[in-house]
């Protein structure tokens, strides 16, 4: 597949012909083909073998180029990264070189209507049945990209007894089986969202990921993948850099403020890669640490929305011309509401950082 292949697949996503989002895996699957989707991931998973810069600088292009980046953010670098580190061998062995190649797509389904940040309090539940598998019940809602995802990374409760952090197990849901129903939800974002009922849904017991009353563990290890900052950081560089050449439209010289904020802004995604290397750092030596990570999410997401509120004072009205940049800017500034309450609240990340850091100042007597 060539280059002009590539760009006719791009440009049949931004038509958005299913009436949602556009379908971007026939565009992932031509990423997966050619290895790059992955490139942190041990060759026999389907990856290249290398560090974490390289995924770095893939998602950077993708941003570039207008691949969206979402449906990947999840497979790949969430859901596939924590298969890989607490999967089973057959679970590795099946999964992990398909979300690789681009030919199985995953989502999330924790936030529950009443339960959004405070995920020990979901009340979806997951019983054993006699042939060793769980028949899931409950339901889910604002979760991305569900509409095209094959497989759901699923947190329910198995135990009333225990503490409700306990009681919580991880599931890996077919989307196809029987009782599984998703509905499109409106949304100012230009991503859609599903809300997602779990009826009477069998599944087997491949489909437990970890053991039963693991999930806690589990999910904070995920956190640590999921709120490394990259995908923020990504985003908000390509919104900086396209506003850049809005203020230069026409042989027009930005004004001393601009500049200056122009500047302001560089510095703050400056130290915004920092923070996400040494997260993504930590994760590739397994050294996770939640407080680092929800350092980085926060910091990378409060400055994506700053640039995209930004871009709108600098341009104007302008900048909400879909016709400019396929609208990049402007989907950025209905999106930026959002961006720093999913994939981990603002307050609730700080929350985390702080008490981790008053458990350092005791066990170090504040040195």
């Amino acid at each position: 597949m060539t280059s002009a292949d590539t760009a006719r697949l791009l440009e049949r996503l931004r038509a958005r012909e299913d009436g949602m989002d556009g379908d971007v895996r026939e565009v992932y699957r031509h990423l997966g083909r050619a290895g790059v989707l992955a490139p942190s991931w041990p060759e026999e998973h389907g990856g290249r073998g290398g560090d974490f810069t390289e995924t770095m600088v893939l998602l950077e292009e993708l941003v570039r180029h207008g691949v969206p980046q979402s449906l990947y953010y999840i497979s790949v670098q969430i859901v596939g990264s924590l298969i890989m580190q607490s999967g089973s061998e057959e679970q590795k062995r099946e999964l992990l070189p398909r979300l690789a190649s681009g030919e199985l797509a995953a989502c999330i389904l924790f936030t529950e209507p009443e339960h959004g940040s405070d995920l020990a309090s979901v009340t979806a539940r997951a019983e054993p049945d006699q042939g060793g598998g769980w028949v899931l019940d409950g339901r889910k809602t604002y979760n991305l990209k569900t509409g095209y995802a094959d497989l759901a990374l699923c947190v329910v409760r198995t135990d009333d007894e225990l503490n409700r952090y306990e009681g919580l197990t991880l599931f890996l849901v077919p989307l196809d089986a029987p009782g599984v129903t998703v509905r499109p939800m409106a949304a100012l974002a230009g991503e859609q969202f599903h809300d997602v009922t779990l009826d009477q849904v069998r599944v087997g017991p491949e489909a437990l990921l970890g053991a039963p009353g693991a999930g806690w563990s589990l999910i904070t290890r995920m956190f640590a993948a999921e709120r490394s900052g990259l995908d923020y950081y990504a985003r908000a560089r390509h919104w900086l850099d396209l506003t850049a050449e809005r203020l230069t439209d026409a042989g027009r010289e930005p004004d001393s403020t601009e500049l200056a904020d122009l500047a302001r802004h560089r510095a703050r995604l400056d130290a915004g890669r920092l923070l996400t290397c040494r997260a993504m750092q930590q994760l590739q030596e397994d050294r996770p640490d939640i407080a680092r990570a929800s350092m980085s999410k926060w910091h990378c997401s409060e400055t994506a929305q700053a640039i995209s509120w930004w871009s709108l004072e600098v341009i104007g009205v302008p900048l909400l011309d879909p016709g400019r940049d396929e609208g990049v800017l402007e989907a950025a500034y209905r999106e930026a509401p959002g961006m720093t309450i999913s994939g981990g609240a603002s307050e609730v990340l700080l929350d985390i950082v702080t008490g981790a850091r008053l458990l350092e100042d005791v066990e170090t007597g504040g040195n």
